[in-house]
């Protein structure tokens, strides 16, 4: 029996079609009905224009597209050997607005979609917990929004740096905008100060935790989320940033990575057509986001959890949770270390000029995001974007299943659907 399900409350639709034998899912494939075009708006254009165009494939991670889009400008001035410069207070705040973008996406997650999901799963729903989402979200937007000007849609990341010139006091009131959203995690989400949740070593001493975070784990471990949701134990991490390490993982074995291997085929929908196509590396599919970027990092707490329970939709999801507190620790010192008397931007050659190939590498809020350009002359001839939603929700036949295919096998409905949201779904990101 094939059994269709709409997922909504995201952005965009996707459509999931369970195959049940004896009412548990023997095969999953995953259709995103929508297209959007993005990359075929793009062609015949300036490049520069990309840097408006790009941030609007998606209302959520703007941002991240901005700074993909950039860098893949910057990196094709490289290849051309002509210059690019950048300061370390244009990287510096480049870097916090990303952060912030992706702290305000794993606020909407948790407190939008999976709190309210297993709550519902475990017989313990709450209504508030929507309201704490928004108010984080908009904290970190404000914060971020002092140096964009806006949010979403920004385009002030330029080949050669930025196009702000913050003040001390806009400075200080991005920090400020930090400092209380550090106090709302802390008292509301984490019940414990983030240095001592980035200090544990064992997901045995989140049991003590009187908090969302407390609560939420209890729920997973109720659901038995510990023993549901294992994929293929595979991680990726492309994009090079401070809170990130660059690495592939297959079966804990660490290796380099290099951005020759990605591929990319047209997503397998017998049951809808589908404009998606599936990213791998190396002909193998990976799992990317926090959860493969905090083991990649090695943080204690996270291999602890992995250890225990591999990878799990529990250690997914609670290590999204944590990446919140490494993330924000990590806004709070760079805004706090921030050198304002540095130039802003450093102009490169004329971009008229420019006939060159270019990639850039970002970690988006669910994973690593690509963006590859060609350009002749300063005019876009190809553009191509691929997104963490088509490494990890990848549709493919029952004997190659993408890391969501892989975790939803063997599981309930409703079990699946919660797993299927955990790697958190983007449906315009995926239909560029």
């Amino acid at each position: 029996m094939i059994t269709k399900k709409l997922i909504d409350q995201i952005e965009g639709e996707a459509s999931v079609y369970f195959d049940l034998k004896d009412e548990k899912v023997d095969y999953a494939s995953i259709a995103f009905p929508h297209f959007i075009g993005i990359e075929n708006i793009l062609e015949g254009k300036s490049v520069l224009d990309a840097l408006v165009i790009t941030p609007r494939v998606c209302g959520i991670c703007g941002h991240a597209h901005l700074m993909a889009c950039v860098r893949a400008i910057e990196s094709a001035y490289k290849n051309a050997n002509l210059p690019v410069t950048l300061s370390k207070k244009a990287e510096d705040i480049r870097e916090f607005t990303l952060i912030l973008e992706i702290i305000q996406n794993h606020f909407k997650w948790l407190y939008m979609t999976i709190i309210p999901q297993i709550s519902k799963l475990s017989g313990s729903y709450q209504d508030q917990h929507p309201l704490k989402g928004a108010f984080a979200a908009s904290l970190a937007t404000k914060a971020l929004a002092i140096f964009s000007g806006q949010w979403p849609h920004a385009s002030y990341m330029i080949p050669g740096g930025i196009t702000c010139d913050p003040t001390h006091v806009e400075r200080l009131q991005a920090l400020s905008h930090v400092e209380e959203l550090i106090t709302f995690f802390e008292k509301e989400c984490a019940g414990i100060d983030i240095d001592s949740l980035l200090s544990f070593r064992s997901c045995k001493e989140i049991d003590a935790l009187q908090s969302d975070i407390g609560d939420l784990e209890k729920n997973l471990a109720l659901s038995k989320m510990h023993l549901k949701g294992f994929s293929h134990d595979n991680f990726l991490v492309l994009g090079k940033h401070d809170f990130s390490t660059q690495a592939k993982l297959k079966q804990m074995r660490v290796s380099n990575v290099d951005t020759r291997y990605i591929e990319l085929d047209d997503a397998y929908s017998p049951d809808e057509k589908s404009y998606a196509k599936n990213a791998t590396y190396n002909g193998m599919f990976y799992e990317v986001g926090p959860l493969s970027r905090l083991i990649s990092s090695n943080y204690p707490l996270i291999k602890n959890m992995h250890r225990r329970f591999k990878d799990s939709t529990y250690t997914r999801v609670m290590a999204r949770v944590f990446e919140i507190a490494v993330l924000l620790k990590q806004a709070r010192t760079l805004v706090e270390n921030l050198t304002l008397d540095e130039a802003s931007f450093f102009a490169p050659s004329k971009i008229e000029n420019l006939s060159s190939t270019g990639i850039g590498v970002v970690e988006a809020p669910r994973g690593s995001l690509i963006h590859k350009v060609i350009i002749q002359e300063g005019v876009i001839k190809k553009y191509e974007i691929i997104t963490p939603t088509q490494w990890n929700l990848g549709s493919s036949p029952k004997n190659r299943l993408s890391p969501s295919q892989q975790a939803m096998q063997g599981q309930s409905v409703d079990d699946a659907l919660f797993i299927f949201r955990s790697f958190d779904v983007c449906s315009v990101c995926t239909t560029h």
